[in-house]
């Protein structure tokens, strides 16, 4: 995510993660180095107008033993485009069961599945139906092959074609601490974030004192637009406003209390020009377990 600039600018995040991977069946489990954690594949990275990524090592063979996760962000009012370069080969079994890449359109591993793809045929062009793309490579411990390069682009969503390109967005984000607290969107009009017909993305940090956790209740709570999540939700982060620290999401009728493992929340609430009557309001309290 990025802090301080306009979402109108196209923001592609990779967060590129690595874990140790599982042999096939009837054989054990191998790891990259005996008794150490597994390093990461890479980096977080950031490309404005799309960019590349590849299997580790790539043209080169593939390591074995490794789970790389790959989370692709759109801006609002932006789908993902995902195309496998022809120079393409992950070790084939029956349903893909060894070595493979799934992709899932969402930013999670549970998110709804489009495809898990192993062999000498480079997989289709991929396109996500949101803001999100999440894409797994998986390696056991045999056989390995030369893997993937993927590259990523934007383009409009289709179901926002009558509402035209999305107007800057203004900076909105609001600093709040302390033993409790209210947080609520009245507070973007008050504080001259935005104005009353500006489609915002605004997000609240509250940074509880030291040693202390974050327990959120929802006082109110409207989507003008119940259950469009493209056009307006409020979400609870805990730890950072990073997708891999969401903690709830809420855009139908009904928001729950959240209580957070940590001492930073962050309080997200998008509402395009067409939903800024959605509203919310919460009260914060820290507390010592």
């Amino acid at each position: 995510m990025t802090h301080g600039r306009s979402f109108f600018h196209i923001v592609a995040s990779l967060i590129i993660l690595h874990l140790s991977g599982a042999t096939k069946k009837g054989t054990e489990k191998q790891t990259t180095s005996e008794g150490q954690k597994p390093v990461q594949c890479g980096t977080w990275t950031k490309y404005a107008e799309g960019g590349i990524f590849t299997s580790p090592n790539y043209p080169n063979k593939y390591p074995p033993d490794r789970e790389c996760v790959y989370i692709i962000e759109a801006a609002p009012r932006q789908c993902i485009e995902l195309h496998f370069d022809e120079k393409y080969s992950i070790e084939p079994s029956w349903e893909c069961k060894f070595d493979h890449i799934e992709v899932r359109d969402g930013p999670f591993g549970f998110s709804p599945i489009i495809g898990r793809f192993c062999g000498q045929q480079n997989p289709p062009m991929i396109k996500s139906s949101g803001r999100f793309l999440w894409i797994k490579f998986f390696a056991d411990g045999e056989l390995e092959s030369i893997g993937f390069s993927a590259r990523y682009n934007f383009t409009p969503d289709p179901d926002f074609k009558d509402l035209g390109v999305l107007k800057p967005l203004p900076v909105c984000e609001f600093e709040m601490g302390g033993p409790e607290g209210i947080v609520e969107s009245v507070q973007i009009v008050k504080e001259g974030k935005a104005s009353e017909t500006e489609a915002v993305d605004c997000k609240w940090y509250i940074r509880a004192p030291p040693r202390s956790k974050i327990y959120l209740r929802f006082l109110d709570y409207e989507m003008q637009n119940s259950n469009e999540c493209k056009r307006n939700f409020v979400a609870v982060y805990d730890g950072s406003s990073s997708v891999e620290d969401l903690k709830a999401k809420f855009c139908s009728t009904v928001a729950n209390d959240v209580m957070l493992r940590t001492g930073l929340g962050v309080i997200r609430m998008w509402a395009d020009e067409g939903s800024r009557n959605s509203r919310f309001q919460m009260l914060f309290t820290s507390f010592q377990e």
